[in-house]
């Protein structure tokens, strides 16, 4: 039997369900969200370096993909005190992304496209960006990960001449729009690539807010696991951080000066102009106050 939330919890899943419905979702950014994975940010000159700079350089870039690489979201629970793999991820990954472009140019990548290859929530979102060079030798990457993608007939294979990374674009593109057209994402908090803008509000709200709290907030918006909440507001914090838009202070996250400019244009570009009351925004941050200092009710009314 379930048992039930005492009634501060009840009411911060109230809280938690609000920012969601009323704040959150008018926030969400229907672009196509790319995973792009290779060889480390430290190799100069890297093929995936170059592939991500030639895609910014399209003029519809900024309209159309939301390219994230893994180490910038899940930088600390990859390399964290409690660190997991990429592996472990599969599930919030492929609840969060439309393709993953993998080019395989280090060992590495090589172990990323055996584990992703063998997946069946990743494997229909991969694509493998292979050297040209290699695509007739007998290799493991041959008979093993590529030929599953071949026999499953899912994700996409490009081969191309690392030495000339213009000319592999438009393919990379084609094959982005062929493979998240028969993918599908969660549209909720629980869309890593998306959370950051569910967290920004409630930071906005709460301030300061200790990542325990923020994670509470996570789990009642979505009905998510403890588990799954954590890895996802981590992974969130994590980008807000790299864009300075939060800080971490002695008593927790607060809003830096980038972070409330983007809060802002948040609220003014919704994806059907509507944008939410921010007067009632302001009632509710001066209720949530009350609230937490002085025993009150906690009253919540957004529009």
């Amino acid at each position: 039997m379930k048992k039930n939330l005492p009634e501060n919890e009840e009411r911060l899943r109230d809280l938690a369900k609000a920012i969601h419905d009323k704040v959150f979702r008018w926030f969400f950014e229907f672009k196509t969200g790319v995973f792009l994975c290779g060889a480390g940010k430290s190799e100069k000159g890297s093929v995936r370096a170059q592939i991500d700079s030639h895609l910014r350089d399209w003029r519809f870039f900024s309209y159309r993909y939301d390219i994230v690489y893994p180490e910038d979201l899940f930088d600390e629970l990859l390399y964290g005190e409690n660190h997991q793999d990429l592996l472990s991820l599969e599930g919030i990954l492929a609840d969060s992304v439309d393709a993953i472009v993998l080019i395989v140019e280090s060992f590495g990548a090589v172990a990323e496209l055996g584990a992703f290859a063998s997946s069946n929530q990743l494997r229909k979102k991969l694509i493998c960006v292979v050297d040209g060079k290699y695509k007739t030798s007998k290799s493991f990457i041959n008979y093993g990960p590529l030929r599953i993608l071949k026999d499953k007939k899912q994700g996409e294979i490009i081969y191309g001449n690392f030495r000339n990374v213009s000319r592999m674009i438009e393919p990379i593109r084609k094959a982005i729009t062929k493979v998240s057209k028969n993918s599908k994402k969660s549209t909720s908090v629980t869309n890593v690539l998306q959370a950051h803008h569910y967290i920004l509000p409630c930071v906005f709200l709460l301030e300061p807010a200790d990542r325990t709290l923020l994670s509470k907030l996570v789990m009642y918006a979505s009905d998510i696991s403890e588990a799954k909440a954590k890895a996802i507001t981590t992974a969130a914090l994590s980008m807000l951080r790299k864009k300075r838009e939060l800080t971490l202070a002695v008593d927790g996250y607060r809003l830096t000066y980038d972070g409330q400019r983007k809060f802002s244009a948040l609220g003014r570009r919704s994806r059907n102009r509507m944008t939410f009351d921010a007067t009632a925004l302001d009632d509710l941050r001066i209720s949530i106050l009350n609230w937490q200092y002085r025993n009150k009710k906690l009253s919540i009314n957004i529009k």
